[in-house]
């Protein structure tokens, strides 16, 4: 069976500064989704003059807004220490998103230095509140045992409240702590449920993780050719561990055909973003290629072409916010 860990890839919607939200949105203890959910086109929002405006007096979303703009700079010079001002006025009022926000300015240690006391603090706050980030966040802080003890069932009673609110991150990492029984019961039936949930919304580290399922047999028939399916899925995506997991199923010759050029061009790709075993991989696979094989691969690797030959994206930013499982 593949043993689980938490995998380099950053979480979808699970830690993330939130993006501005609409305005009118006052209510201090009404959750608010962030406004990534609410707001797509940026040529609606208000101007950095009416934010100001609305800010100074006391409309919370816009004090929120205006310190994203001053985090990243937009229509702003560059500012951590006014970004912290204009959050921290809002998050005192109760304003969920600016808690969250700044929850991960104290966290990052940006404008200053990390204090995952005050951290947990916010997330906390917001989550209280049925903010679905900061309830995923939280479960990431308890199970990584960052700014508390490490309290695997905090942390899946955390993201269950996340998960029940659709946020894929928290969907995959609570399959997580069911496929390896952290803070609850071992329950394939329930990994593999959470896990599909998430693949659905198109997470990339959430398709990996049912591809261990199916390449395991657990909860579910075992199915090479799914298995594989599913880590190319996420592979092409540049999820690090569905590399790795096609890469050795293109070694074996289990669910795709024996290949080990493909093989160790997805090792290659893995290894490339700092996956150990991948390295260990390729020398081992180096042992049993011949010489014609070696060439191909050095040259496709020389062409820039990828395993999949066009599909592989590129690595997603890190921030070790889901699981992943081997």
């Amino acid at each position: 069976m593949k043993a689980g860990f938490l995998s380099s890839s950053l979480a979808l919607a699970c830690l993330a500064l939130a993006a501005p939200v609409s305005q009118g949105a006052q209510e201090p203890h009404r959750p608010v989704a962030p406004a990534a959910a609410q707001q797509s086109n940026n040529s609606q929002l208000p101007s950095v003059e009416l934010l100001t405006r609305l800010a100074a007096a006391g409309d919370l979303a816009a004090q929120n807004n205006l310190g994203f703009y001053y985090a990243f700079g937009k229509g702003v010079p560059q500012s951590y220490e006014e970004a912290l001002k204009w959050l921290t006025g809002a998050a005192s009022k109760g304003f969920a998103p600016a808690e969250v926000n700044l929850a991960v300015f104290y966290e990052k240690g940006w404008g200053g230095k990390v204090d995952l006391e005050q951290a947990m603090h916010w997330f906390r706050a917001a989550a209280e509140q049925g903010n679905a980030i900061a309830q995923c966040k939280l479960g990431n802080l308890y199970h990584n045992g960052r700014g508390t003890s490490r309290d695997d069932a905090a942390a899946a009673g955390w993201y269950r409240k996340a998960a029940e609110q659709g946020n894929a991150a928290a969907e995959n990492n609570l399959g997580a702590m069911y496929h390896h029984g952290m803070g609850v019961t071992r329950d394939y039936a329930q990994a593999l449920d959470w896990y599909q949930k998430a693949a659905s919304q198109g997470l990339a580290e959430a398709e990996s993780n049912l591809g261990v399922m199916y390449e395991d047999g657990l909860g579910v028939e075992r199915d090479y050719p799914k298995a594989a399916a599913l880590y190319r899925d996420a592979a092409t995506q540049g999820v690090v561990r569905g590399e790795f997991n096609l890469a050795v199923l293109y070694s074996s010759g289990r669910g795709v055909p024996l290949d080990y050029v493909t093989a160790y061009l997805w090792f290659s790709r893995a290894a490339a973003a700092g996956e150990s075993l991948a390295t260990r991989s390729l020398k081992n696979l180096e042992t049993v290629m011949t010489p014609h094989q070696k060439e191909q691969a050095q040259e496709r690797l020389a062409d820039g072409q990828d395993a999949s030959l066009s599909e592989a994206q590129p690595h997603p930013a890190l921030d070790g916010d889901t699981m992943s499982q081997r």
